[in-house]
């Protein structure tokens, strides 16, 4: 069965650059629960943060869309336009190119890729003129046979970054870079910027972005919400909302902070919010979440959910009879065979059972024939009573958050236009650090 999608209405083909939803397992957002849980401390942050940037402004976010004078028929976000890190990108070849390079860089470092597998557009089933990247069998492939194993010392985990050459002295004296998401995201960052990273095949493998609704602008969600379930429309809107806080809350968090402690190694020109939005969207659409002890962690890395981006083995197509990563003994991550494969079938594996809600929301496509799926969690139909005041606290920080956040985004482009010492004045203003504080406080909840 090669039905793996549902049909949107604002699909084309210039909106894959590969196939949109390699992730694994979903990021695991608690913040929401935070706020709910302790709605008044964080409203009190947050009309600390949104008093001390109280002004006249009104301006829209980064994560807001730019019209664009294109064949595209949907407007798109300054992260699609400004987001890709990536420094010489031609370099890397074609997107075939791309791929075998990845692979053949992978295999030589240790990893094992079955060789009756290869790469190949695949067309969606009622999607006209759009195909996605998958993998494909060029001989018979037993069903159980391991397809992919990646062996530790490709998987990027918070252990590489303590390591690091360079961002392992910033991991020591950075408490901010202990959030496994932000980190990560400044890992793929700085190597972007270097042609000679060992990384390079890796990074050259990634898309150059990610269409996920949280980038989108609300024209166009609400009409990918029409498309969904009706019980199922306002978690959607709660998930797509709570994907954007990821990547807000982490860049004030830590940026800031690198920014003034670090000004040689980290500069707003590379490690933008567009450029940093673009990472945090490889690690929500890419990363394994499997339980397991990280030693970068400490005492709190036992049985813990391990965000892991793992090299070649974020190629493989989602299906529901596909099955889900696993870790050997010796910490080698592996895929297997869903099925007895055919030749020219093609591999799949399983992101894990999801409602349609959380399919667009964390990965940007609906699967066929999943519309059976129930929502993790409670849900609300748009117009239920009983929502009544349910998101309010979560609404009102979130407004004056953004708020905040945009007003920041505008001081920084002056200050940069004004030099360095006007930058620096800035980052040590106790605007910023209320700000910066604030989200800190938030994402650092996330690590007791």
């Amino acid at each position: 069965m090669m039905a793996r999608r549902k049909q949107t209405k604002d699909l084309d083909s210039s909106s894959f650059h590969d196939h949109p939803g390699h992730g694994r397992r979903s990021i695991l957002v608690h913040l929401i629960l935070a706020i709910r849980t302790k709605p008044n401390v964080f409203l009190a942050l947050a009309f600390v943060v949104a008093a001390s940037f109280f002004g006249v402004y009104t301006l829209n976010t980064h994560a807001s869309t730019i019209r664009y004078a294109g064949a595209r028929r949907h407007q798109r976000s300054a992260q699609e336009i400004f987001g890709y890190a990536l420094v010489d990108p031609d370099d890397c070849g074609t997107d075939t190119e791309r791929v075998i390079n990845v692979f053949r860089w992978a295999k030589k470092h240790g990893a094992f890729i079955h060789p009756n597998i290869t790469t190949k557009m695949f067309p969606i089933p009622g999607v006209k003129d759009v195909k996605v990247r998958g993998i494909m069998a060029t001989s018979p492939i037993k069903y159980g046979r391991i397809v992919f194993m990646i062996p530790d010392s490709l998987l990027l985990t918070m252990s590489k970054i303590k390591h690091h050459h360079v961002l392992g002295q910033v991991y020591n004296d950075t408490i901010q870079l202990h959030d496994a998401i932000g980190a990560l995201a400044v890992f793929l960052l700085l190597e972007s910027q270097n042609k000679s990273s060992f990384w390079r095949p890796y990074l050259c493998s990634l898309p150059k972005h990610v269409p996920l609704p949280m980038f989108y602008s609300k024209e166009r969600r609400q009409q990918l919400k029409e498309q969904l379930p009706e019980d199922q429309r306002v978690k959607f809107d709660a998930l797509v909302e709570a994907r954007r806080d990821v990547v807000d809350l982490h860049y004030m968090q830590l940026l800031p902070v690198l920014f003034l402690k670090y000004p040689t190694l980290f500069s707003p020109e590379v490690f933008s919010y567009e450029k940093f939005a673009w990472a945090i969207s490889i690690i929500m659409s890419r990363t394994w979440g499997k339980t397991y002890f990280d030693s970068a962690l400490g005492p709190r890395g036992r049985n813990i959910t391990v965000h892991t981006l793992a090299p070649a083995a974020d190629m493989p197509n989602h299906d529901s009879s596909g099955l889900e990563a696993n870790r050997d003994p010796r910490g080698r991550m592996t895929l297997n065979a869903q099925k007895n494969l055919s030749v020219g079938e093609q591999f799949f594996i399983s992101y894990g059972s999801k409602c349609d809600a959380e399919f667009l929301a964390h990965y940007g496509f609906v699967p066929f024939n999943n519309s059976h799926k129930r929502c993790k969690g409670r849900v609300y139909s748009e117009g239920d009573p009983n929502m009544g005041g349910h998101d309010s606290n979560v609404t009102a920080w979130r407004k004056k958050w953004r708020k905040s956040l945009s007003l920041y985004h505008a001081l920084v482009r002056k200050a940069r236009r004004e030099g360095k010492d006007a930058l620096k004045n800035l980052l040590e203003s106790s605007r910023v650090k209320s700000l910066q504080t604030a989200a800190q406080k938030i994402v650092m909840a996330r690590l007791q």
